[in-house]
């Protein structure tokens, strides 16, 4: 993900600190240059006063103007933007053209970043004090601009990707073995951790403080946090909730289309992506659809559906045995090493997608919003935070849970889970996207969340209120349209939806009986088919090849036997694809960072591509 990077260094001792020993704009050139990944990226100069040095590489589609804003001292950088400047700048009664003139007008008004609370967006800034001599490092509420950052001998490092970190002379970076047993035990790591002991994640909601002067973190404080939304009171009128629901992700969608831009999105058969669809404004300008899978998978079928309604231009991004595995090696690289390859959908449609539309309308988390998916039972609505059932859901060892004191006043399950796994997990599904196309993600909108969750969690189990919403706002998109998870639409009773789904897990389990037996079968109602496509070419030599390789870095953390037995019996008609994922994703990893093999564009990779 391209975006900010940059350095702080102590005032005091220039000299002795590692960036101070060397040119420090050869270390921004270099920590810039790990960040631009393709040819048509645009590089900002670079930023070095003797303190700060700071730039931005960018896929010149949002925010096309040169970095830093500049003005009374005061610097600023912006990876992400507003959705609400104009309603914002009415509010302070400040008149603002872009994201960064208001954010510099607003700091110059209240230093304390009180105001960051109430700006709808998805953002990093860095805002640089030159006269206080003091750097601040920003995250929007829900953190899902990503900004890492480090302190490595009176330095102050940052990046919008970690590996830009490993730029800093001296610097080596320690693979943090609890991000390891969060990775290979959950496909993720959890709130701030990253795969290095020295580099962490800023926390959602948080501005992070230095003092150039002093060499030292002044203060970090969270300035919005869960608890600031409460609870509805009163009788609620579920029609009227319903309505209110649907008029505010109209203009959630509304405010992500900007006459101008070429506005499409990623569709599948589910519920998130069709409401955007519906809910997307007639600009004049032809609507394109990209869904991917298997050819005439039922994501595929349902999605021409939806778009045919719309009158949208639906492409089909075929997946299969042979397209899926090589182009998420890159994908590695461009996420960090944080998302499993099995999990990097759709990378394959990078370059066909930038030809169609820039920015992708995605239908980012909202099924756990609005649907309530991880209510799994009615224990959900009765117990307050329970790490077990937490856990149970993650499929986890309870001991992995961390940081619950936090959460568990807090009433609500979902929190957990929008901090974690959409936080560190689902972002990272679309992060891989923002090397080439924007992402705007309307069910993120501040008014919906607030009004989402001051609801009982009662109304959203089962997708009640959501089903409700959508059948009331976009009828023509959903009464007869099946959704992919059921196979029939939610307008039809619970009754038949119940028997479709219990024909539809039986049918599974016989293929896979089959399966397990060598009896391919073609079951079309998942868009992929990983478990069958280990156990094809190139897959199955890929492989092999990575984690039997003499040269393998992982066995210093990994016992090779239990890798290798859990590759054969795959192999043999068992199912550990999602294991055998992480630990090529873990592998492939190291080898890019240590090793400087398997990077975008480098000959290991063609040679691997022989496989």
């Amino acid at each position: 993900m391209p975006g900010l990077v940059g350095f702080a260094i102590l005032h005091s001792k220039r000299m002795m600190n590692p960036i101070g020993q060397v040119d420090p704009k050869k270390v921004l050139y270099k920590m810039q240059d790990l960040i631009t990944h393709e040819d048509f990226y645009k590089r900002d100069e670079l930023f070095y006063d003797g303190y700060l040095g700071a730039t931005r590489s960018h896929i010149n589609i949002i925010q096309k103007e040169s970095q830093p804003y500049c003005r009374d001292g005061i610097y600023i950088w912006l990876d992400g933007e507003f959705y609400n400047r104009e309603e914002i700048s009415r509010r302070h009664r400040i008149t603002a053209k872009t994201d960064l003139e208001l954010l510099h007008v607003l700091f110059r008004q209240e230093s304390t970043f009180s105001f960051l609370k109430g700006i709808d967006g998805i953002f990093s800034a860095i805002v640089y004090d030159s006269l206080q001599q003091k750097v601040y490092l920003i995250a929007d509420r829900y953190g899902l601009r990503h900004l890492y950052w480090t302190v490595y001998r009176g330095c102050l490092a940052w990046s919008t990707e970690i590996k830009a970190i490993t730029a800093i002379p001296g610097f080596e970076p320690k693979v943090d073995h609890r991000a390891m047993k969060e990775f290979l035990g959950i496909g993720y790591m959890l709130e701030n951790r990253t795969w290095f002991e020295q580099i962490e994640l800023l926390p959602s909601g948080t501005v992070l403080a230095w003092d150039i002067k002093n060499g030292d973190i002044c203060s970090k404080h969270r300035y919005w946090w869960w608890d600031e939304i409460k609870p509805m009171t009163g009788k609620i009128n579920e029609d009227d909730v319903a309505r209110e629901l649907g008029r505010l992700l109209v203009d959630a969608v509304e405010r992500r289309c900007y006459r101008g831009d070429r506005v499409g999105l990623t569709l599948s058969g589910g519920l998130d992506s069709r409401a955007l669809l519906a809910a997307m404004p007639d600009q004049g300008n032809q609507i394109h659809a990209v869904t991917f899978g298997r050819a005439g998978c039922d994501d595929v079928r349902i999605a021409a559906l939806a778009a045919k309604v719309k009158g949208a231009v639906h492409h089909n991004i075929e997946l299969n045995s042979t397209n899926w595995l090589m182009p998420r090696l890159a994908g590695i690289w461009w996420t960090d090493g944080q998302l499993s390859l099995m999990h990097m959908h759709g990378i394959e449609a990078r370059s066909m997608i930038r030809n169609i539309f820039q920015v992708n309308l995605n239908g980012f988390a909202g099924d756990l919003i609005l649907g309530g998916s991880y209510l799994k039972d009615r224990r959900f609505l009765s117990v307050n935070n329970d790490r077990n059932l937490i856990a149970s859901i993650m499929d986890c060892d309870p001991s992995l849970i961390e940081n619950f004191p936090q959460y568990s006043p807090l009433g609500k399950f979902d929190f957990y889970f929008l901090q974690n796994r959409v936080r560190r997990f689902t972002f990272c599904g679309t992060k891989h996207w923002l090397t080439s196309v924007e992402q705007r993600k309307p069910f993120y909108d501040n008014k919906l969340i607030e009004l989402v969750y001051s609801l009982p969690d009662a109304m959203r189990f089962n997708s009640h209120i959501y089903r409700l919403m959508l059948l009331k706002t976009f009828p023509d998109f959903y009464q007869r349209i099946p959704w992919q998870r059921t196979g029939v639409p939610i307008s039809r009773s619970a009754s038949m939806v119940e028997a479709v789904t219990l024909l539809r897990k039986t049918r599974n389990k016989v293929q896979r009986k089959l399966s397990s037996l060598g009896i391919q079968c073609n079951n079309l109602i998942n868009y992929t088919d990983y478990p069958n496509w280990l156990r094809q070419e190139p897959a199955r030599s890929f492989f092999d090849k990575v984690l039997n390789s003499p040269s393998a870095i992982y066995p210093a953390y990994i016992s090779k036997e239990q890798v290798y037995d859990k590759l054969a019996r795959h192999q043999h008609g068992e199912d550990h694809a999602e294991m055998l994922c992480r630990y090529a994703t873990f592998e492939i990893w190291l080898q890019q960072i240590y090793e400087n093999h398997h990077r975008p564009g480098n000959e290991a990779i063609c040679e691997l591509t022989a496989c």
